[in-house]
């Protein structure tokens, strides 16, 4: 008697492969502009320190011919010593034995394809915590782990750090409220940097989250004008196409290359982006220290597949928070 097989259509027969491409597609944002640009330092502690220091006001008075030297000044009076903590960022993957072994669409290794995932969600935690406003924190057993300060707080998201003196905090900030970011809050921006700092560093960059990134970008629109056609643009006449993305601004008080993100002000575990913000950054006065480089483990197979996790131990060093500025 021959024996029949039933088949729902779309469901596989029995062991055959299922006819799916050989891509695996994962859509999320994986661009880390604050992690990439920051030195890369080095921790000794759960704790690391850094000094900073400025120079006096300016003093002309003079000096009386064939006057002595009797009084001193204490060059090192005014330094300031900063510090913060490191936090723990750490992801995990597990694939079962099985799974491991059978031919899945668009993976050599499911094994392998776990750690790269993992790897590469850990940057993005570290990126958002780098760019948040939640402060330092001493680990204290049970659920009050290390945290390191973000840019936003060091920057006076939520009042200023009380350990940052008030001569070395942040003076550049806009609060835009549900107003657009305008040129003029531009040119304000960096010509409070400026007063500030003079220009100590060289080109700046803007992190910038979606809303703001096409604030700037409006800057190419004529002075006064309120339509999308009217346009003030310079560009070769054979060109065939009109660029009216601005990702370099020059102005009276420094360059400024934009670039956008997702991972701004954020809090841990939502998806709430806030797209108005934005982090004026010195490169030259940012780092990122390790205590631990991102490394990958892999865990004894008890039975249920192989296991590992990645981990990287690092906090956010804002060597001079007066040389940043935020925008919210």
């Amino acid at each position: 008697m021959a024996m029949t097989q039933s088949h729902t259509s779309g469901t596989p027969l029995g062991s055959n492969r299922e006819d799916l491409s050989d891509v695996l597609t994962i859509l999320e944002p994986e661009r880390t502009p604050l992690l990439s640009l920051a030195k890369k330092g080095k921790a000794n502690g759960t704790f690391f320190e850094w000094q900073t220091d400025s120079l006096e006001t300016p003093a002309f008075a003079g000096v009386v011919e064939g006057e002595d030297v009797t009084t001193f000044t204490d060059q090192v009076a005014n330094r300031a010593k900063l510090g913060n903590h490191v936090q723990v960022f750490r992801q995990n993957y597990q694939v079962s034995n099985i799974q491991e072994l059978v031919d899945v669409a668009g993976v050599d290794s499911e094994f392998a394809n776990a750690e790269s995932k993992a790897v590469r969600q850990m940057k993005r935690d570290i990126e958002a915590a780098l760019c948040s406003s939640q402060d330092r924190q001493q680990d204290a057993g049970g659920s009050t782990p290390y945290k390191t300060r973000g840019l936003f707080k060091w920057l006076g998201e939520g009042g200023q750090p009380s350990d940052v003196p008030a001569a070395y905090q942040s003076v550049a900030s806009v609060s835009l409220g549900s107003s657009s970011f305008t040129e003029a809050n531009m040119n304000g921006l960096l010509q409070s940097l400026y007063e500030a700092n003079g220009m100590p560093g060289g080109q700046l960059t803007l992190i910038a989250g979606p809303t703001l990134k096409r604030d700037i970008s409006n800057f190419a629109r004529q002075e006064g004008t309120t339509t999308a056609l009217n346009f003030q643009v310079t560009q070769p006449a054979e060109s065939k196409s009109i660029s009216l993305v601005v990702n370099l601004y020059d102005g009276d008080f420094g360059s400024v290359a934009v670039v956008p993100s997702l991972f701004l002000n954020r809090t841990s575990g939502s998806d709430t982006v806030d797209t108005n913000a934005g982090l004026l950054v010195d490169p030259e006065y940012i780092a990122v220290n390790m205590l631990k480089a991102e490394s990958s483990s892999e865990l004894e197979n008890k039975g249920g597949g192989r296991r590992g996790f990645c981990e990287t131990i690092a906090g956010l060093a804002c060597l001079a928070p007066k040389a940043h500025g935020k925008i919210n």
